[in-house]
């Protein structure tokens, strides 16, 4: 990931910058898919302020480490997750709690996979299954 940085910040002439580096390093660290109050709480410990983290994030989104994913039209249910490793990831989103977990399926895998989308070359996905987790149904049953 360092080195896609360091060449998207070389190919627009921009400034090699230790803060960005330390974002990203704390990026990688975080389980993905992560919210930008997960990376805003570790880079804090780092010294690094808010406005600095999306600021990087911004510019990591431009230079397609990581990708934004919307869970709904609101700006505080984003998440992000790094470009790189699993190019192909289910995940199951609580809509109670916002427990993320994820899910492996070669069945739904190969079935995404497999799928012929009109001018369309497939890269990656993720998808979310949007539901209630096992706790949340049960503290449900007891109230």
């Amino acid at each position: 990931m360092q080195r896609r940085l360091d060449a998207y910040v070389e190919e627009h002439n921009m400034r090699r910058s230790p803060t960005r580096d330390l974002v990203l390093a704390e990026a990688c660290k975080l389980p993905q898919p992560f919210a930008a109050s997960e990376l805003i709480e570790a880079a804090e410990k780092q010294h690094i302020s808010m406005p600095t983290v999306y600021n990087v994030l911004q510019l990591l989104i431009k230079a397609r480490i990581l990708l934004k994913v919307n869970r709904d039209s609101t700006r505080e249910h984003a998440m992000y997750e790094i470009l790189a490793g699993k190019s192909y990831t289910i995940q199951m989103y609580c809509t109670r709690c916002g427990r993320v977990t994820p899910v492996q399926s070669k069945v739904l895998n190969n079935a995404i996979k497999a799928y012929k989308f009109n001018n369309f070359n497939l890269q990656r996905f993720s998808l979310f299954v949007y539901g209630e987790c096992k706790v949340c149904r049960s503290y449900k049953r007891l109230y």
